[in-house]
């Protein structure tokens, strides 16, 4: 009799020449902490291209066999007789992402009984790999409910218009995207809101854009040591409550459980050090790869992205801080409030957060004394409004829904 299945799945994809092997980056992390049994509870896709010390590379081995026996170079398709794959061509081409799809597949083909959800973490090609997989699915099991965490999904040459890597179908009931805002390579453009298109209206999806170059988010211990660790700190965090929340266990927290204020004087420090997050940009050896562009959403279409871009990171930096501190956010940003004690209590909130409080100096509170009282001088009521361009999928995606408020 078969073994029993959990309810839930989780596929780990990894991104180009990723892999299970590394140290210190979310997949590989995320992955090696997931509680149970890999092909029973879940699966780690090492990337194209990658040189993994357990497993051949995705592209030499037999999707079909849990194994990974080695391809043939003749053979019936249908059994796992793909084109073989090198590790250049992986680099490349992302030659390989499809095995992974099929090796997917077939794994859950397997389990019994079938999940009634499917989680994904992925990162670059690995994120892109989410979306393919998703596809899939729909075809084979459409009834599979689906969530996909997406880390900076760049298909990569030739590949950003395929139906597969381009298009959310409905099976996908969550779908959370984390796009780099300081990769300026041509060549690594993301599968942003301009390029990916949902066949649901109801799929609950939202694009979070973080300081950082493409790894930026992902390598935290690296991140970390250049003192720009925030924006990996907070996309390892929100992965973690998306994929916990939707039923992937893990053996130990990924990361460290931030309260709502810790949350937003993690994004102040992002704000006060944007300048040091932009340097990570790939200088002249990324010219080699499309030169230094900046990234469409990031150059002019940032507003469709985050309601009050000037202050803000992204949307859920904002919602954290309306629910955080909500006087305070009404009075400076909806110009709305009369109760200005409330306003003057949610400031006091921060006194023990350092970044957090010189931001809201910076836009106007100022402590003093009043004969010899100290009291809080506040900034102009809705001096923070600015013209909004938000997308309404941007707007009325729901955050809770994801997991990611109390």
């Amino acid at each position: 009799m078969p073994a029993f299945t959990s309810p839930v799945f989780t596929v780990f994809n990894h991104g180009t020449c990723a892999s299970r092997d590394g140290q210190g980056e979310i997949v590989a992390e995320f992955g090696r902490l997931a509680a149970g049994v890999e092909y029973k509870d879940f699966l780690i896709c090492d990337g194209p291209g990658s040189s993994p010390t357990t497993a051949p590379i995705p592209g030499q081995f037999n999707p079909f066999t849990r194994d990974k026996q080695a391809k043939s170079f003749f053979g019936n398709k249908e059994m796992g007789h793909t084109h073989h794959n090198w590790k250049a061509t992986g680099v490349m081409t992302g030659a390989g992402w499809d095995d992974n799809v099929m090796h997917a597949v077939a794994t859950i083909a397997e389990l019994s009984p079938a999940p009634r959800t499917v989680n994904m973490l992925g990162w670059s090609r690995g994120a892109v790999t989410c979306t393919k997989l998703a596809y899939k699915l729909r075809e084979i099991f459409p009834d599979i409910a689906v969530n996909i965490f997406a880390v900076d999904p760049v298909a990569g040459i030739g590949n950003k218009s395929d139906d597969d890597a381009s298009t959310i179908r409905g099976n996908v009931k969550n779908y959370l995207s984390v796009l780099s805002m300081h990769e300026t390579r041509g060549f690594f453009k993301p599968q942003d809101a301009k390029r990916v298109t949902f066949t649901n209206s109801g799929t609950n999806a939202i694009y979070i854009p973080f300081p950082g170059n493409h790894s930026g988010q992902v390598n935290l211990d690296k991140s970390a040591k250049k003192e720009l660790g925030e924006s990996a700190q907070m996309a390892w965090f929100l992965a973690w409550k998306f994929l916990d929340h939707f039923g992937t266990r893990f053996t130990a927290p990924p990361s460290p459980d931030y309260n709502p204020l810790e949350q937003c004087n993690l994004y102040a420090k992002m704000k006060s050090k944007m300048s040091g997050y932009k340097k990570t940009s790939p200088g002249i050896g990324g010219a080699f790869l499309g030169a230094r562009k900046t990234r469409d959403f990031l150059n002019n279409r940032v507003d469709q992205y985050v309601k009050f871009s000037d202050f803000f990171i992204n949307e859920h930096h904002r919602r954290i801080f309306k629910r955080t501190l909500p006087h305070l956010y009404m009075w400076v940003f909806e110009n709305q409030g009369a109760d200005t004690r409330a306003v003057v209590q949610d400031y006091k909130k921060a006194e023990f957060y350092t970044a957090l409080k010189q931001s809201l100096n910076d836009i106007g509170f100022q402590p003093t004394r009043l004969g010899g009282v100290p009291t809080v001088l506040l900034p102009i009521r809705g001096g923070g409004q600015q013209a909004v361009d938000i997308t309404t999928r941007q707007l009325t995606a729901s955050m809770s829904s994801m997991g990611l408020y109390v």
